[in-house]
């Protein structure tokens, strides 16, 4: 045989060879692409664009397309021409899903830049919600395990919503907790002052989220489950024209609180012919409408929301009560779901790809803002109300992330370095625990975390800090106030005026201690004079307080003050009532009636039992208290203008 034909039947062996591996082998891949979604748009669809087709056409050149699509992209972005720039990302992100800058640079665009080129509040949170959307809906599900999706939909929840730095973040917070307030109802209510952290967490996981983790994943569960809920669903959907959606969840939030009104006035909610009402009132129905009401929560968790409620769960075990209405509760969830999954397919090779430090820091950075604002009250049958107070819940939590995440950030937290970032974030959270407990009147407390602080083992080559806190507690504090300027930070500054006002209005006027009252009263006028002065400008969506400006003194006061009665009810509550200054008591009463507190005593007051007016006796000037509010809330929700860009 000669040498020139061997050759040839060699390469037509090997060929051969090589034609069925390849064959074996785009099966496998095949497969694998589709498990893991690693696909292309393959065809276009009604309402595409152009671009689309064409990529499509071009087969193996798509890239290039691609390539040159998210170029043009961002020349529009730095041209200022954004919603051009959006029309493109919605193209890339079609033809290439699994993408994940240009979903990241599609959901920047909507939530920063767009939002802030609109003329209302309301319209900058629709672009807002668009972005958060876009990363939680489409782009995590496409890339469920790319840690930078994660940590871009938690930086805007933490720094967008829950920072201050919009001017419309008082807006976005009030929206977020009603929607949030519907989806999952009314978190448990938490006992007035301190209590135990772990009860906390039973609580939120066994009254609020087991039983929507426990409802039936899929309509045919539950209907296996509660023979009468076909019925249910089918007579609700036909008879009230309500789906089994978020509709129906706010429709029952509303016909709740119409009952809640009327029965605080002693009258009848002007709802009886409402078939929802009507459907739901059937006693055949009470147990089958509870558990319908959980499939529909669990449903839109996971289905519209694309939350895991055992996820939910974990979590609040691991680092403390979560309130979902809170936006660090979800930059929390996202950034730290982010980083578990990621830890599953970091190795050797590849772990450069992997953002950690980054990610772990807004894990970090979110339990902070849960301990200086995680305690929410908020309703919505007065969703114009929001206020936001210090968690003691979250006070060891720091400390417990911080040991994990120092194993991950490398060169950031080498031995022997001066300075490491989550060495100093947690010295500076023991300094802010200090100053709220001692405020808070809890020197226990405040004295066994400053010495935490003063005998952590990395202060041992410092010794400026060293004598700075080998002062005593009471002297480390005033240091705090007066050569640290805290008060320019606006989390710190609520931490420390609500600080305040709660040992006032507990250990002050609860406690009988007037000393304690006029003291800690002193001082949240003093830190609130201090911050307006240095952070209160005017901009024109935000209002003449500016975003980071704080409503007048004596109404925050009074909110506090109302939300600690509530908390207290009867008879601790009336007696810090009947005790509080005549600044504080009609701006008091004229809360508790919007907050619809009356109601409490509504029964009892049919029975011929003392009701609210009796408790609470209503006290001159409510008249200018109510036209006090009635300008503030005039003030809040004035015309708008446009702002700078970001």
């Amino acid at each position: 045989m000669r040498r020139d034909t061997l050759i040839q039947l060699l390469a037509l062996a090997c060929m051969a060879c090589f034609l069925a591996g390849s064959v074996f082998m785009t099966t496998r891949v095949s497969a694998s692409a589709g498990r893991n979604r690693l696909v292309y748009a393959d065809a276009a669809v009604m309402g595409d664009s152009p671009e689309i087709a064409a990529g499509i056409a071009m087969g193996a050149f798509r890239g290039v397309f691609v390539n040159f699509l998210w170029m043009r992209a961002n020349t529009l972005k730095e041209e200022g021409k954004y919603y051009e720039a959006v029309d493109l990302a919605k193209t890339i992100t079609r033809l290439q899903p699994r993408f994940p800058r240009v979903w990241a640079f599609h959901a920047w665009n909507l939530a920063y830049n767009i939002s802030v080129a609109t003329q209302t509040q309301q319209e900058r949170w629709k672009w807002v919600d668009a972005g958060i959307r876009l990363l939680r809906d489409q782009g995590i599900p496409a890339n469920n395990s790319d840690i930078l999706l994660h940590k871009e939909l938690a930086w805007i929840f933490l720094h967008k919503i829950d920072g201050y730095m919009d001017d419309a973040h008082r807006y976005y917070k009030k929206a977020l907790a009603y929607e949030w307030s519907i989806v999952l109802g009314k978190p448990p209510v938490m006992p007035l002052g301190y209590h135990d952290a772990a009860a906390a967490q039973e609580a939120y996981v066994e009254k609020w989220l087991k039983p929507i983790a426990d409802a039936p994943a899929s309509l045919e569960e539950l209907y296996e489950k509660e023979p009468l809920a076909r019925e249910l669903a089918e007579r609700i959907q036909k008879e009230a024209g309500v789906d089994l959606d978020f509709r129906l969840l706010e429709y029952i939030d509303m016909l709740a609180n119409a009952q809640l009104r009327a029965s605080a006035i002693g009258g009848i909610p002007n709802i009886g012919d409402d078939p929802l009402v009507k459907i739901m009132s059937e006693e055949k129905y009470r147990l089958t409408g509870r558990e319908l009401v959980r499939f529909v929560r669990r449903k839109l968790l996971t289905e519209t929301y694309k939350m895991e409620p055992d996820r939910m769960i974990r979590y609040t075990q691991d680092f403390g009560p979560l309130d979902w209405r809170h936006a660090a509760a979800h930059a929390l969830y996202w950034s730290r779901r982010g980083v578990e999954e990621s830890l599953r397919r970091v190795n050797e090779q590849n772990k450069r790809d992997f953002d950690f430090v980054n990610t772990d820091r807004i894990v970090v950075q979110s339990l902070q803002a849960l301990f200086r604002s995680g305690m929410i009250f908020f309703d919505t049958a007065n969703p114009d109300f929001y206020m936001a107070m210090v968690n003691p819940d979250f006070l060891d939590s720091y400390e417990k992330y911080r040991d994990e995440v120092v194993s991950r950030a490398g060169v950031f937290e080498q031995p022997g370095r001066q300075r490491t970032e989550y060495r100093e974030g947690l010295e500076n959270f023991y300094r802010d625990a200090i100053r709220y407990l001692y405020r808070r009147g809890d020197l226990k407390r405040a004295e066994q975390y400053y010495t935490k602080l003063r005998t952590a083992p990395w202060l041992n080559d410092n010794t400026d800090k060293r004598a700075i806190y080998g002062r005593t507690l009471a002297d480390f504090v005033n240091h705090e106030i007066t050569d640290e300027n805290r008060f320019e930070s606006p989390p710190v500054a609520l931490q420390e005026i609500n600080g305040a006002f709660e040992a006032a209005f507990v250990e002050g006027l609860l406690g009988g201690n007037t000393p304690v009252f006029q003291s800690n009263m002193e001082y949240a006028r003093l830190f609130y004079d201090k911050y307006q002065q240095t952070q209160k400008f005017q901009v024109w969506v935000a209002g003449k307080e500016g975003r980071m400006g704080f409503p007048p003194f004596y109404i925050l006061a009074s909110n506090v003050l109302a939300r600690l009665i509530i908390a207290a009810d009867v008879p601790q509550g009336p007696a810090m009532f009947r005790r509080a200054p005549d600044e504080l008591r009609p701006r008091t009463w004229v809360l508790l009636e919007e907050f619809g507190y009356p109601a409490r005593f509504a029964e009892a007051e049919k029975q011929g039992q003392p009701g609210f007016k009796v408790w609470f006796p209503e006290p001159s000037g409510v008249a200018a208290a109510r036209e006090e509010f009635q300008r503030e809330a005039d003030r809040v929700k004035q015309p708008a203008g446009q702002t700078e860009l970001k």
